[in-house]
């Protein structure tokens, strides 16, 4: 399938909703607040009590708390969960002697500017009190540091929990879409209007569309049982087949299908009923509303480690903003689905214009997968079989 370049009309992955954190961008601000003014006040009550200037001591406390502010603004950038001990450490190793020496750097700057002797400060000398300022600061910046990963830990934990939930919600919905898609009153109305005249017509043809019902409603069954959101890209194959062929009924002529699948990929996992979610797209979007019909393009196959699925129609095609609208439902759930089961690790995009078909493109980690229900996939030199 050739990609194209319309921002307007091409989709991005699947828009997946942001958790809100349980530590929000408020809390952790007024958190910050109020341990910034503790350190002040730890810093500065000595000096009130032995008669001393408090104009060094807040000087002491710009430059740390000025950089402490700017390392917390980006704490997302340096704070990966997915970055190994050694890495983090070393991370907050080069900050915290960085953070140190600048702090150390500018106060002692400002010092010298404002603080003249024979101010207490300069007891000691220049060196002593860079040292002296130094290692206060890299123990500032632990109890920084600390702060950091204990709100972020809180926040990512909460995340998951969040992430786990709506997992099961998004589950939930698509097995709701899916049954929806198999027995709402179009769909059945269609299907036995054609099984009435086929049982007339041609009846060795009825009883193999009514093996097709109820493989499809038996396979959604398994899968409610099973409780899996992964199967075999062979039996989604096999599963779209029959699909396709309860289309058929309905479409004629008007609907051909040509498929294109590398044998060795059928063995890998695939959310289930993806396939037939980008079918429905096609027939949907693209041939139905089309008078004289046309072509559903279908290429499975493997690359950079990854299953692709791309569905590809010449049908009329439809305008990107209202496939958009269409939240909750269609490629919109399959794409909460894909961020929910991996996350960055997969992709879904579209395009489609009026006039211009439609075509869609899954992509998956490379994950093999056991056999949901074994024996009932057979392959003939990469092309699917019907099991009859």
């Amino acid at each position: 399938m050739t990609s194209r370049s319309d921002d307007n009309a091409r989709a991005p992955l699947f828009g997946a909703a942001t958790v809100e954190k349980t530590v929000s961008d408020r809390s952790f601000w007024a958190l910050f607040a109020v341990g910034s003014l503790a350190y002040v006040a730890v810093l500065v009550l000595p000096a009130s009590f032995d008669n001393e200037s408090l104009l060094p001591r807040l000087l002491c406390t710009v430059a740390p708390l000025s950089l402490g502010y700017l390392i917390a603004r980006r704490r997302s950038d340096l704070l990966h969960p997915e970055s190994s001990l050694v890495r983090t450490a070393g991370i907050h190793l080069v900050l915290g002697v960085s953070y140190a020496v600048l702090s150390a750097a500018i106060s002692a700057g400002l010092l010298r500017l404002t603080v003249t002797p024979p101010h207490t400060l300069w007891s000691a000398r220049p060196t002593q009190l860079v040292g002296f300022l130094i290692f206060s600061y890299l123990l500032l910046y632990g109890v920084l540091a600390g702060f950091l990963m204990w709100t972020e830990s809180i926040n990512r934990v909460q995340e998951s929990r969040a992430i786990a939930a709506r997992e099961a919600v998004l589950r939930a919905q698509a097995e709701a879409k899916v049954l929806r898609a198999q027995f709402n009153p179009h769909f059945v109305f269609n299907t036995l209007h054609s099984l009435m005249l086929l049982v007339r017509t041609d009846p060795r043809a009825a009883e193999r569309a009514i093996e097709d019902v109820a493989a499809l409603i038996r396979y959604a069954s398994l899968l409610d049982r099973s409780g899996k959101d992964t199967v075999p890209l062979g039996q989604e194959v096999a599963m779209a087949e029959k699909y396709l062929a309860l289309e058929k009924l309905r479409l004629a002529d008007r609907l051909k299908v040509e498929w294109d699948i590398a044998g060795a990929v059928v063995r890998f996992a695939v959310p289930s009923f993806s396939l037939q979610t980008l079918l429905e797209n096609a027939i949907k979007h693209g041939l139905s509303p089309q008078p004289e019909g046309g072509t559903v393009r279908i290429r499975l196959g493997l690359s950079d480690e990854r299953v692709v699925l791309a569905v590809a129609d010449d049908g009329v095609g439809a305008d990107p903003s209202d496939v958009t609208r269409e939240e909750g439902r269609g490629l919109s759930v399959l794409g909460q689905r894909l961020a929910a089961l991996y996350g960055s690790a997969a992709s879904l995009t579209w395009y489609t214009a009026p006039g211009e078909g439609f075509s869609v493109s899954l992509a998956v980690p490379a994950t093999p997968a056991g056999n949901l229900t074994p024996g009932r996939v057979v392959e003939t030199n990469g092309e699917p079989e019907r099991n009859r």
